[in-house]
């Protein structure tokens, strides 16, 4: 390649199209003539003006330098006059650039662990670093950099040099990047000494980040070396998939070490004195046939205000012997809830010789137990099918029962519902009453009925204390006369006052969206949920809506019947989030058809499903009055503890307080020590209190805050380490790794596989087409020659005088 292509940056295989000479000043661009007469032009105005103008006895005896000078002004003024024209080489070439590769590496602070590695994986490591004899003692990142510094892997990284521009990056704090400074020394690819310090790994964030820098150019791929445990950042698959290239995932640290992990499943309220049983997940790695025990422990949260102790934890029946023979097993452990108020639930599995970890031997889920039922208030205008077999289900149901299903009855008498306990006698609650609801159901009643009162204390009581709302359509009233009313605002579906409820005979349909819905799927398989819902035969009439909200999942669907854009079809079961609460519409009141033939199995599954979803996946009783709350669970030492309360008074108004009392315990060699009282001042919107205290010491904490309504002491409960989250899991995250390869059409490897893999990487030829333009002038350019044509005349001079 001669040195003219290198100044136009014309790479050896290359095509030139084109070479041309083009003007861009907005005065002559298209206009060439134009700039050769003004170049002709201010020639000679330079060479008539100091051939006639120019007074100097001197050079009137000598013609000859008179004439050089006046063509030397002449030449510069046409010089001038064309670099005002900003003159640019344009040339049009088709570019064979190389595809671009990058090496991602992982810095965080989980690369400095000195794992321990089986004899098979020493030999292979210490055979592709060139029989590096260390290799059992040095830490993750230590490997990674002598892989590039010795042995197979320098040989391949240096050849794929000649078939791809190769860049290097590591991680960086803030979920960003930076890039690897890398120098070629006789042919051999030296990086930069990297350092391992973050606290996070953020995978995600650093394939956006890629993207960002390199997503419009020819990449071919992306090399990352991490033990993916990712912990913070954007999801890395939802990356991977935007960044659309393939990735080869070379993955370092162990991917499995002798591990015994249990996770503890729990209703979130039970009730007292109902025997029950809660089911612990045994997760095992490297220790099939080995026998655990598991023993189950509850301790009550709260304490007294004139405590300073939490309470203990006490055992629940006797550890349960269990032999460890699949990867994953279920243990269901008997419990008896025998007190009513908060507890925390515990099941602890022994720990095993050469465990790495105790930390995931022990898990801890708080539950309510109740000796009062769950609150349903039905709000009905008369007696219906569905109305009648609804109150038959639950007040059998152990958790709601007789005393916690109450209804409004419209069309009963005002004196049958002053002394029937099951009756309310006003559609509106006091409001201490009425937010002490667990759920809410409407069937079939008029517009009319629901006063402005209520919508507002309903939609209050969905949106801002997560209540759940069931909106039942009924053939008599349907939900039309809801349009431009609150409740319309909240419902899943858009209604409209000419959409009457409609007769036709049809087979309900379920969308794919309720395969992930657990309300709609009954019986203990997906078979007998195809059977249970056809049990019910063909509907004779449903409730059409103009569309489903843009923000519902809708779970079932007419068969044929369209809505008004003729796209989608009428949704007749469908859900919503309007707030921190939850809103289910069913199209039909026909439901109690699931009885059909089996009884209430599925009918009460139904029912059952969708009351407890929305019932107890939310704060209950007074915890939608008094709700405290951490950002984490688990801090390191230095860090903000960040403390949210959400308080109301009992009659969920405003408190009249500016702040919040609490009490910061460490618990130390099983019992508890006070720290510090702390104060937290209200944050916002007067109900939500806000704080934040630093943990200093490594230890179990328990916060006591104290509830100026009752007198009574929330706790909730975190824990200071010492120790990264980083490093808290020391096994490599396997199951991304291999995804983060498959879904780009990539290949996952170990680190001893890397020079294979990259000695196997095909760099797919490209051509690109590319215009480019070279400029021929400047300010200095300018600056020049406006000083030669000042000082020609001298120059002359002084030549002449050399002479």
């Amino acid at each position: 390649m001669n040195t003219i292509s290198r100044l136009l940056g014309i790479e050896e295989g290359d095509t030139l199209h084109d070479v041309s000479l083009q003007f861009v000043s907005f005065w002559a661009e298209g206009r060439p003539v134009l700039v050769i007469l003004i170049c002709l032009a201010l020639a000679a105005v330079g060479c008539v003006f100091y051939g006639r103008f120019q007074q100097d006895r001197s050079l009137d005896k000598r013609p000859r330098r008179k004439i050089f000078l006046a063509c030397s002004r002449g030449l510069i003024l046409a010089l001038i006059g064309f670099i005002l024209a900003e003159p640019v080489i344009s040339i049009a070439l088709t570019e064979h650039p190389r595809p671009l590769l990058l090496f991602l590496l992982d810095t965080s602070d989980s690369m400095n662990l000195d794992d321990e590695h089986t004899s098979d994986e020493i030999d292979q490591i210490s055979q592709m670093l060139g029989g590096q004899p260390k290799v059992a003692e040095a830490t993750r990142l230590e490997l990674l950099q002598l892989a590039f510094a010795q042995g197979e892997l320098v040989d391949s990284v240096s050849a794929i040099h000649e078939r791809f521009d190769v860049r290097f990056y590591s991680t960086q704090q803030g979920h960003t990047i930076r890039e690897v400074s890398s120098e070629q020394e006789d042919g051999v690819t030296l990086l930069e000494p990297l350092t391992a310090d973050l606290q996070t790994t953020a995978i995600g964030s650093s394939l956006d980040e890629l993207h960002r820098r390199h997503g419009t150019r020819h990449l071919a791929g992306v090399v990352i070396a991490s033990d993916f445990s990712q912990n913070a950042g954007s999801p890395a698959i939802s990356a991977a998939e935007q960044l659309g290239v393939p990735l080869y995932t070379t993955g370092i640290g162990p991917r499995e070490v002798i591990d015994v992990a249990i996770q503890l499943q729990t209703p979130l309220v039970l009730k007292q004195d109902e025997r029950t049983t809660v089911t612990a997940i045994i997760r095992q790695q490297g220790v099939v046939g080995d026998t655990v025990e598991v023993q189950l422990y509850q301790r009550l949260l709260g304490t007294g205000v004139d405590q300073l102790e939490v309470s203990s934890e006490v055992a629940v029946g006797a550890p349960v012997a269990f032999v460890l023979t699949e990867a994953q097993s279920t243990i269901d452990l008997p419990y008896l809830p025998q007190e009513s108020g908060r507890f925390e639930l515990v099941a602890v599995v022994t720990m095993l010789p050469g465990e790495a970890s105790e930390r995931n031997n022990r898990s801890a889920r708080e539950v309510i137990i109740r000796d009062e039922s769950l609150n349903l208030y039905f709000v009905e205008y008369e007696p219906t099918w569905e109305w009648r077999f609804v109150k038959e289900v639950f007040q059998r149901d152990p958790l709601i029962g007789e005393e916690g299903f109450r209804t409004f009855l419209r069309s009963a008498d005002f004196k049958v519902r002053q002394s029937n306990d099951l009756f309310v006698d006003q559609l509106v609650r006091p409001r201490d009453e009425f937010f002490a609801n667990d759920v809410v159901l409407i069937s079939d009643v008029p517009g009319e009925m629901l006063t402005r009162a209520f919508q507002d204390q309903l939609a209050e009581y969905v949106e801002r204390f997560g209540g759940g709302l069931v909106i039942i359509a009924g053939p008599r009233f349907g939900i039309s006369s809801l349009q431009g009313t609150r409740l319309a605002d909240m419902l899943p579906v858009v209604v409209d006052r000419s959409l009457q409820p409609k007769p036709s005979q049809f087979q309900l349909v379920l969308t794919p969206a309720a395969a992930g819905n657990p309300f709609v799927n009954l019986g203990d398989s997906p078979e007998e949920n195809v059977l249970a819902w056809s049990n019910m035969g063909e509907l004779p009439w449903y409730q059409p809506v103009l569309r489903p909200h843009p923000l519902a999942t809708v779970l079932a669907t007419h068969p044929t019947d369209k809505t008004v854009n003729r796209e989608q079809l009428q949704p007749l079961i469908a859900t919503r989030r309007y707030g921190k609460g939850e809103v289910v519409y069913i199209g039909f009141n026909e439901t109690w058809r699931l009885r059909k033939k089996y009884g209430e199995r599925f009918y009460r599954q139904f029912w059952g499903q969708l009351i407890y979803r929305l019932g107890l996946g939310r704060a209950l009783g007074q915890q939608k009055r008094f709700s405290p709350s951490t950002d984490l669970t688990t801090y390191q030492t230095g860090e903000r503890v960040t403390v949210t309360v959400e308080a109301y008074s009992k009659d969920f108004k405003e408190l009249s307080v500016d702040s919040l009392k609490g009490r910061l315990l460490r618990q130390v060699s099983g019992s508890s020590q006070q720290v510090d009282e702390i104060s937290i001042p209200i944050a916002r919107d007067n109900v939500v209190f806000e704080t934040s205290i630093a943990a200093l010491e490594a230890g179990s904490y328990r916060l006591m805050i104290l509830d100026p309504e009752t007198d009574a002491e929330f706790e909730i409960g975190f824990d200071v380490t010492t120790v990264s989250r980083e490093r808290l899991d020391v096994v490599r995250n396997t199951p991304l790794q291999q995804q983060l390869a498959d879904i780009t059409g990539g290949q996952a490897c170990e680190l001893f596989e890397l020079p294979e893999l990259l000695d196997g990487l095909e760099a797919r030829p490209f051509e690109q087409y590319s215009h480019r333009q070279l400029p021929l002038w400047n300010t200095w350019l300018m600056l020049i020659l406006v000083l030669g044509m000042m000082h020609t005349e001298w120059l002359v001079r002084k030549l002449s005088n050399l002479r």
